[in-house]
C-alpha cells in the first residue's frame, strides 16, 4: 500500500480549437482598419469590426459609448462630405497587454471654411488622435475608443462655420 498522497483526477479543461488571436493578428487588423479609414472605405472598416462592436469618441463625453454600426459609422460616412480630402496617417501601432492595440494617428485635411485665428479656408489642419482597439479571438474589433485634441474643432464650432 502506497503512503503517497493521491492527486485528484480532475480533468483538464479542453482547449478550444477556435483560432485565438495574437498581437500580430491584432496589429494587422488595426493596420487594415486605418488603411480603409484613409481610403474613406467605411464598409471595409466595418468588415473588420465584430457584430455588436462598441465605440466611444471621448471628447463627446465619458458616457458616449455607442454601437459602431448605426452609431460611429454614421460619423465615418460624414467625414468625406465635411472634409472631402481628409487623411488618416498612422504614426505608431503599439501592441498592448492582452487583446489591445494602441494607435497614435493624425487626421488631417483642408478646412471647408475660414476659421479666424485657426485656419484659412482650404488650409490643411492636423489633429493628433489616440485610438485604443480591443479584439475578439477572431481578431475582429470589439471596442474602439478614440481621443483627440478638440481645440481646432471647438474653434470651428465657435466661429459658426
Amino acid at each position: 500500500m502506497s503512503t503517497r498522497p493521491q492527486r485528484s483526477q480532475k480533468k483538464r479543461p479542453q482547449r478550444s480549437i477556435e483560432k485565438k488571436g495574437n498581437a500580430k493578428d491584432y496589429v494587422s487588423t488595426a493596420q487594415q482598419f486605418f488603411t480603409a479609414y484613409d481610403a474613406h472605405d467605411v464598409d471595409g472598416m466595418l468588415g473588420l469590426c465584430a457584430d455588436g462592436a462598441l465605440g466611444r469618441y471621448a471628447p463627446y463625453g465619458r458616457e458616449s459609448v455607442v454601437p459602431i454600426r448605426g452609431g460611429i459609422d454614421v460619423i465615418w460616412r460624414a467625414f468625406p462630405n465635411a472634409v472631402p480630402n481628409f487623411r488618416v496617417k498612422v504614426i505608431e501601432l503599439i501592441p498592448a497587454k492582452g487583446n489591445t492595440v494602441v494607435i497614435q494617428a493624425e487626421m488631417s485635411g483642408p478646412i471647408p471654411a475660414e476659421v479666424p485665428e485657426v485656419a484659412k479656408k482650404g488650409q490643411d489642419v492636423h489633429i493628433a488622435h489616440c485610438y485604443i482597439l480591443r479584439f475578439d479571438t477572431d481578431s475582429k474589433i470589439t471596442r474602439l475608443d478614440a481621443y483627440w485634441d478638440n481645440t481646432v474643432l471647438n474653434s470651428i464650432k465657435a466661429s459658426g462655420v
